[in-house]
């Protein structure tokens, strides 16, 4: 199963492919006809008018159309970030060509503070090869984030973010930017980058014993990591957990022997992946939920940078959030990754959600030609629709920037305070988006409860592929 499919099976309940199915039949019925005209903007009451006056009076400008933060912006987000090991970011609408611009802006004007990298919500092996090219110029950098496995991350703002991490990490030698993701649906590629060290730098005996000892590791992911039973746990895993270690410290070894040699950086990637397969498999060990295992992931980057590393994390939809999304139909709720961080971090944890007022995404929208179920409609530019009355993004869309941070942690205690805090609608987009049924796609939100800060932009432009 894909990263993708993970992904998608994790945000979209029974119950919005139900309205998926409905979005279908609606399109069908309004197929050909012209938009209606967008109506007037509604009267706010007495409380959201005085949230509006609060957020102008708060929020700090976000200048898009320069490349670099200000002084400004920098003293904004440093404040946002001051104490905080970890910053998560929930892309609550995907699809926009302004989000990983905020990314970067954030790392940069965080670079002086301990942050020493970005963690997105991809596989782990994968976007190390990635994390490899911008600190070596090793790969090409398209094919790589294609290899990703979502078109989220094959995207021209994508190719430029990390671009700008290279080109960082060359001027920058004594403090480079990392990439990394925080998720591992399977170590597959990292066994493939360890086997494929060369019989002359390895030897023929090396060679053949860590294919041998790596082995279990597609074993053990073919058993769905142990959820057949503790049988197949203790017959696999628990062989495979000092085997991965052993395996682990021989390419250690072998590093250690090579010194300056010109294989030297060909096998120092291949024990960083030795390393994270005897990760992967403590974990599935440890029989950890997904949220668990995820959060895991993120403490393993951090410390891996030292121990008093900062990091900063991309997740899609709410996955950074201090929340847990309702389930559907019977279905029990899906606990975000944010929780867990926020349990093991306390305040050294900062959530931030990053929502838009309108303007245009990438995403796929149900067709009038399509069956439900018969496979994923294609990708397109959409509008999105208005924000639906008394949502946050109804109030924030009003405020005078265009772009703005806005600190959530300290809300007033009056009739402001109390309409901000919530909790309240907010969009929540992934890649399936309907504007016809504009209010199935929304979920609710509460500030600090949930996030302690938001990223708000006015109107957004498409990813572009």
């Amino acid at each position: 199963m894909t990263t993708t499919t993970i992904t998608r099976i994790r945000n979209r309940s029974a119950s919005v492919a139900l309205v998926a199915s409905a979005a279908i039949v609606l399109l069908a019925a309004c197929h050909g006809a012209p938009p209606p005209p967008p109506p007037p903007p509604r009267v706010l009451g007495d409380s959201a008018t005085a949230a509006l006056q609060w957020v102008q009076a708060h929020s700090g400008a976000i200048g898009l159309a320069d490349s670099t933060p200000s002084a400004e912006e920098r003293r904004q987000i440093g404040a946002l970030a001051s104490g905080a090991r970890i910053v998560g970011f929930s892309e609550l609408t995907e699809g926009t060509s302004e989000f990983p611009a905020i990314v970067l802006r954030t790392l940069v004007a965080l670079a002086d503070s301990g942050f020493r990298g970005v963690a997105i919500q991809a596989p782990m092996p994968e976007a190390l090869e990635v994390d490899r090219y911008v600190r070596t110029g090793v790969g090409d950098p398209r094919r790589l984030l294609r290899g990703l496995g979502s078109w989220r991350w094959d995207t021209r703002e994508m190719l430029a973010l990390v671009g700008a991490l290279r080109r960082w990490n060359t001027t920058h030698p004594n403090g480079q930017l990392g990439f990394y993701g925080f998720e591992i649906p399977t170590a597959q590629r990292a066994v493939q980058v360890v086997e494929s060290l060369p019989d002359s730098v390895t030897g023929v005996p090396l060679k053949q014993w860590l294919a041998r000892t790596y082995g279990c590791v597609a074993i053990d992911e073919s058993a769905h990591w142990g959820l057949e039973g503790r049988a197949a746990d203790s017959t696999f895993w628990n062989a495979c957990g000092p085997a991965t270690a052993a395996a682990a410290d021989s390419v250690m070894a072998l590093h250690t022997r090579l010194g300056g040699s010109t294989h030297a950086a060909e096998v120092a990637f291949a024990e960083e992946m030795a390393r994270l397969i005897q990760h992967h498999v403590s974990v599935g060990l440890r029989h950890m939920t997904r949220q668990d295992a995820n959060a895991e992931h993120v403490l393993y980057i951090a410390n891996s940078l030292g121990s008093d590393a900062r990091l900063i994390l991309w997740g899609g939809d709410v996955e950074m959030g201090r929340l847990t999304l309702q389930g559907g139909l019977g279905q029990a709720g899906v606990v975000q990754t944010g929780v867990p961080l926020g349990q093991r971090l306390g305040d050294r944890y900062r959530a931030i959600a990053f929502a838009i007022g309108d303007g245009v995404i990438r995403a796929r929208v149900p067709s009038s030609g399509a069956r439900p179920g018969s496979g994923e409609p294609g990708l397109t530019n959409v509008r999105v629709a208005p924000p639906t009355p008394d949502s946050y993004e109804d109030v924030l869309a009003r405020a005078a920037s265009p772009a703005y941070w806005l600190d959530m942690r300290t809300l007033p205690k009056d009739a402001a305070g109390t309409w901000l805090r919530g909790p309240r609608h907010v969009r929540l987009i992934s890649d399936l988006y309907s504007p016809l049924l504009a209010s199935a796609f929304e979920t609710p939100v509460a500030f600090p409860t949930n996030y302690d800060a938001v990223v708000f932009v006015k109107t957004v432009m498409p990813a572009h592929q």
